[in-house]
């Protein structure tokens, strides 16, 4: 993989990252979930630092969905208005252009995926365990001082792609599911070897396509890449850790079958991470969020079985 140049900047890692995506190998085929064009419209715009506050507004005033959805969210307990906000300028003005590309990011994300019909994967699990994951990163990184918005967001994108791959590659992933169980290895390994790629690298081609921000492609370049992200504890690529954390959560293609233990362990080797009061914080949250489904992994009961299970066989 790429490394960073020694002046870093997301814009460079996140073309030097893509550029190593061999295109052609890439499948042509395949259908990407659409997302609201007022979203992308927005995405784009609000990437140029002298954006304008009431144009980004007019972009999302095109969708009515979108406006009910970001001035639910800015009245919402979370931001404590005292006055109730009722014009989408005032409310991008008020939390600001990053949280308001978050919270649409989000929306038009959950709109996209949930429009697809998938062979291999429960859509309202899968979406439920994005926003886990979304979730854990953020709180992860709250901790640790980090960006939460990043977080968030590399959490809950960082497997978009998998609907689309798992419809069009059927029988290659239900292969790997029928192996994983017994050989124990993860996603992105079979990836590689049935394609050449995998559904990071893949995601963050497909993600400047519908342009992205520069650290949000990163983020969901190297969500598996553990490793990496903690080489520089100081460095501006370490932003990224709480995204690579979160994948080492379940979720029903079993991506990770080790990566809870990973996680254990890495967290007791950091003062940083009460991995405890994470789960028990993410689930509260998750609950609120569920709109009544059922949450797959519930992280505390988790957490505990985990160790249980980790002590005897030490033991």
């Amino acid at each position: 993989m790429p490394a960073p140049s020694s002046k870093f900047d997301w814009k460079t890692l996140s073309a030097s990252s893509v550029a190593t995506v061999t295109a052609d190998r890439l499948p042509t085929s395949i259908e990407l979930p659409a997302l609201p064009h007022a979203v992308t419209e927005f995405v784009q715009k609000s990437s140029n630092p002298n954006f304008d506050a009431a144009d980004l507004a007019r972009t999302v005033e095109k969708d009515s969905a979108l406006t009910i959805e970001l001035l639910k969210f800015v009245n919402s307990a979370a931001f404590s208005v005292k006055n109730q906000i009722r014009s989408v300028k005032d409310a991008i003005v008020h939390i600001g252009v990053n949280s308001a590309r978050t919270h649409l990011l989000a929306v038009g994300m959950k709109a996209a995926t949930r429009a697809l019909r998938t062979k291999l994967l429960n859509q309202r699990n899968f979406w439920n365990e994005s926003l886990q994951k979304a979730l854990f990163a953020r709180e992860v990184a709250k901790r640790m001082e980090l960006d939460t918005g990043l977080a968030f967001l590399g959490g809950l994108l960082q497997d978009f792609l998998l609907p689309v791959l798992t419809n069009t590659f059927d029988r290659q992933y239900m292969a790997f599911l029928e192996r994983s169980s017994t050989e124990g290895r993860d996603l992105v390994e079979m990836e590689h070897e049935c394609f050449g790629w995998d559904h990071a690298s893949a995601g963050a081609y497909f993600a400047a396509q519908w342009h992205f921000p520069d650290d949000l492609r990163c983020a969901i370049f190297y969500h598996h890449s553990l490793p990496m992200t903690l080489a520089d504890p100081n460095g501006e690529l370490f932003q990224l850790f709480p995204v690579a954390l979160a994948s080492l959560l379940p979720d029903q293609l079993h991506q990770s079958p080790e990566g809870f233990r990973t996680l254990i362990r890495v967290a007791r080797q950091s003062r940083s991470l009460d991995l405890e009061a994470i789960c028990r914080t993410v689930d509260a949250d998750q609950m609120k969020l569920a709109e009544g489904y059922e949450i797959p992994n519930h992280l505390t009961e988790l957490l505990i079985h985990t160790e249980r299970s980790m002590f005897a066989a030490n033991a």
